[in-house]
């Protein structure tokens, strides 16, 4: 194969990331070189079949969206019988278009496929490679997953969150080439903010004191679904420690966010927990700024939060409101001779 060595420099550059985001990206590019498709997609549909995530690369750019996206209907015919039987499917969509779609992932929740549309039926050799690349991926997302994420609850762990706001603020790129990631949702790029919220369970010490840390397991557990069932997929959604959680929420205004998690707060209120009853959380949250460092931002979450516990908990409280009532006393931070505030 006169391709392999270049084929081996792709797989290795590949396996490089330590990013789930750039490694599907590598894993596009491969293909996309080898194969050349006309079009080329990885869609993930969450447990009721409706899709959630679509990442496509062509002509060298790569954009990805998470709300209103349309599948079509022969892709999602496709999709329904690569589902049941976990093996690629191929069937022509016009005289020179060939569609496939492959298994690729079976994550908490989800399920995700690769799509190509191709001029011809792949050959023997391609379709082995695309296979081969695919079982790549699998082995080393479920390694990155095992470090980047929550055994209990699946959610992204406290080691990824410093690299998530890395990931919202700046382009990403990888070692050989530079790639700037388009990550389109419905808020126009002049309206997009990101709130940082910190979540935490009331009176969880006395659950595991009454019911047993089993119980406190399956609490931690049932949280985090309703956390992804109340959070869109462009939110981050993190087991920060303990009974604690952190959410990046994507909203134009304070009115959009304080709805946002104030529906979260609700879910939980509402549900009723196995033997253990009615659970609240208390959420304190911040507006993100670039120019704050990570660190400040949460202590002033924090520090929201810490006053919707002292106040009655089972509530949502927003630094800046706190501050423009006079309820909290913005403080000076101080390093060395500089002073930052």
């Amino acid at each position: 194969m006169a391709n392999t060595p270049r084929f081996l420099d792709k797989l290795v550059n590949m396996t490089s990331m330590h990013d789930l985001e750039l490694m599907e990206y590598s894993l596009l590019k491969t293909i996309e070189e080898f194969i050349h498709p006309h079009q080329l997609l990885i869609l993930r549909f969450d447990r009721n079949g409706q899709p959630t995530y679509r990442a496509s690369l062509k002509k060298g750019q790569y954009e990805i969206v998470w709300e209103d996206i349309h599948v079509p209907d022969e892709i999602n015919t496709a999709v329904e019988i690569v589902s049941t039987t976990k093996r690629p499917f191929s069937r022509h969509v016009d005289h020179d278009k060939m569609l496939t779609v492959w298994h690729v992932l079976q994550p908490k929740g989800q399920e995700v496929f690769l799509v190509t549309q191709t001029k011809s039926r792949l050959n023997n050799l391609d379709t082995h490679m695309v296979n081969g690349l695919l079982g790549v991926y699998r082995n080393f997302y479920a390694v990155l997953s095992e470090s980047q994420r929550d055994g209990l609850t699946g959610l992204p762990n406290r080691k990824t969150f410093e690299e998530t706001i890395n990931k919202i603020y700046f382009e990403h790129s990888l070692p050989t080439e530079d790639v700037v990631i388009n990550r389109r949702v419905q808020l126009g790029e002049d309206d997009k903010c990101y709130w940082l919220g910190m979540a935490d369970i009331d009176y969880f010490k006395r659950i595991n004191d009454t019911w047993g840390h089993l119980y406190g397991d399956e609490v931690l557990l049932l949280i985090s679904q309703l956390m992804q069932s109340h959070f869109r997929a462009n939110d981050y959604l993190f087991r920060y420690g303990g009974e604690e959680f952190v959410i990046i929420l994507c909203a134009p205004d304070l009115d959009h966010a304080r709805r946002a998690f104030e529906r979260f707060r609700v879910a939980v209120q509402e549900y009723r927990f196995p033997q253990v009853g009615q659970i609240t959380m208390s959420i304190g949250s911040i507006k993100m700024d670039p120019h704050i460092f990570t660190t400040t931002l949460l202590d002033y979450a924090d520090k929201a939060l810490y006053y919707a516990k002292n106040n009655g908990r089972n509530q949502v409280s927003f630094y800046d409101e706190l501050l423009q009532h006079g309820l909290l006393e913005e403080q000076k931070i101080v390093t060395g001779e500089i002073e930052l505030f």
